[in-house]
């Protein structure tokens, strides 16, 4: 980001502008968008919206006709502002995309930039929601149903952001604390990268991430969570699915309810559903948990629970103990609601279907007087 606001500043260009810049849920910058200069805007979302929703709430606070939509902290160069503004002198033109570095004739879908009328971003409310890194290629798609042109502006270039290279979170050599198993259908996703990078803000206890990618083929949820608790050698291990973030100061509580005697500890999940019993999408359990509360050697989940049912199963089993899952209001999370089960995909969404009626028998031969119901 540092880099992004500095090509900001390096603008060369006589064209007043004001710069708005939206935090959409990326935590752990608190501190460095306190220390921005005054005459930069800064808005913050509660929820990760996506870059349409975070323009259309810029653009309520922007002052001028023109707009130029960043993508990430990509960097402008310094006489791209002009370029890039100039062609929407034209009322033909809808839209003008910045060209690539090296590529003056880029098509419009690859760009990092794109500048538009203010006016017409409050008609962009079927681009809101679209998947991160084509939001402008849609934007433009989306003008492009008026009538008029998108065009590229060859001498105004903008670069991606660079990639982030992380320091180390913690001293090197320092004895492990906590392991956190993320399994996943796409470890490469941007519903992955973004549930890392918050883990990565928010956590200060030294970590490991255990990330099991089990896409090929799909294997539930039971299957890849026993695998990377397998990998634990740390006190304490916390299950995450891949659509949960973290906020500030989340695993603290977490910790101390587990020191106090809770077998199963679980954060609160802000601003959607969750269960008060047990929410299984992030849990953390301690060394003495996962050796005396798994269904079998190597087996945390009873595999023969595949997508379903296993947090109901182990819920059931703690409570036969007298030690049911703690819920640990002081640690909050956020939760995409199992984006993963609600695929689109036919395929995966016949197997899951599938699969959890098969779970279903299962959980009800093993457990014959808990109900159940296809909300679990």
């Amino acid at each position: 980001m540092d880099s992004c606001l500095a090509a900001l500043a390096a603008l060369d260009s006589q064209t007043a502008r004001d710069v708005i810049l939206v935090n959409d849920a990326t935590p752990g910058l608190d501190s460095l968008l306190d220390d921005l200069p005054g005459d930069i805007k800064v808005l913050r979302n509660e929820r990760r919206e996506g870059l349409v929703a975070c323009a259309a709430r810029a653009g309520k606070q922007a002052t001028s006709e023109f707009v130029v939509l960043l993508r990430g902290t990509s960097e402008i160069s310094p006489g791209a502002l002009d370029p890039l503004l100039a062609p929407l002198s034209d009322p033909s033109n809808a839209a003008v995309a910045a060209s690539l570095p090296l590529r003056p004739d880029s098509h419009p879908a690859c760009t990092h930039a794109v500048a538009l009328r203010r006016s017409d971003i409050a008609g962009l409310e079927r681009v809101v929601g679209v998947e991160p890194g084509d939001e402008l290629a849609a934007v433009c798609i989306e003008l492009a149903y008026s009538g008029r042109k998108i065009v590229t502006a060859p001498d105004a270039v903008v670069t991606e952001a660079r990639p982030r290279i992380s320091p180390a979170r913690a001293k090197p050599g320092e004895e492990l604390e906590l392991t956190i198993v993320i399994p996943t259908l796409d470890a490469a996703s941007d519903r992955v990268r973004s549930c890392v990078s918050a883990i990565q803000a928010t956590t200060d206890a030294a970590h490991e991430i255990v990330l099991v990618d089990n896409g090929a083929p799909p294997q539930g949820f039971s299957a890849p969570v026993n695998a990377g608790l397998r990998a634990v050698d740390t006190p304490y291990a916390v299950v995450m699915n891949d659509d949960v973030e973290p906020k500030s100061a989340w695993w603290p509580p977490l910790r101390e309810a587990l020191d106090g005697g809770a077998a199963v500890a679980f954060p609160l999940t802000e601003g959607s559903w969750y269960r008060t019993d047990f929410s299984a999408w992030c849990f953390a359990l301690s060394r003495a948990t996962l050796d005396e509360m798994s269904h079998g050697p190597g087996e945390f989940f009873d595999p023969e629970l595949r997508v379903w049912y296993q947090d109901t199963d182990l819920l059931t089993r703690l409570q036969s103990i007298g030690r049911p899952p703690e819920l640990v209001r002081a640690s909050r999370i956020t939760h995409g609601l199992s984006v993963t089960v609600e695929s689109e995909d036919p395929e995966l969404k016949a197997w899951v279907s599938e699969t959890i009626a098969s779970d279903r028998t299962a959980f009800e031969r093993k457990h014959p007087t808990v109900p159940v119901n296809t909300a679990d």
